[in-house]
């Protein structure tokens, strides 16, 4: 004696329409996947807007001279002189702003402002 399946009412429910109700319920369920691919892809982040502290650069320049010295007193080779443009490179860069802003003419203002500030 194999189960069987009934509705609500208490009829019994086809093999035939078993079927059709799993195929529906996949076909939901890909919907359901496909709307929510499609919303990730369409919302926007906002603008961030990213620099280097004000202060980092003299804090590398004097820990190069630190460097420096420390070499020069074990009598060891002295480091290459300092980069600038190679330490703004790859210096690490953060937010001004921790949170985005949503229009990029607010972003561009801050951008300014921050420049003022010292920021790099």
């Amino acid at each position: 004696m194999g189960l069987t399946f009934v509705n609500h009412n208490g009829d019994p429910i086809t093999d035939s329409r078993m079927d059709a109700m799993r195929a529906q319920g996949m076909e939901f369920e890909r919907q359901r996947r496909l709307a929510a691919k499609a919303d990730v892809v369409s919302v926007h982040k906002g603008w961030r807007v990213s620099g280097v502290k004000p202060g980092m650069l003299e804090e590398a320049k004097q820990a190069h001279e630190r460097l420096c010295q420390m070499a020069q007193k074990a009598g060891g080779k002295p480091p290459e002189p300092f980069d600038e443009t190679g330490w703004l490179r790859t210096a690490k860069r953060t937010a001004v702003r921790s949170k985005p802003y949503p229009l990029q003419e607010a972003a561009q203002l801050c951008k300014e402002l921050a420049i003022k500030a010292g920021w790099l």
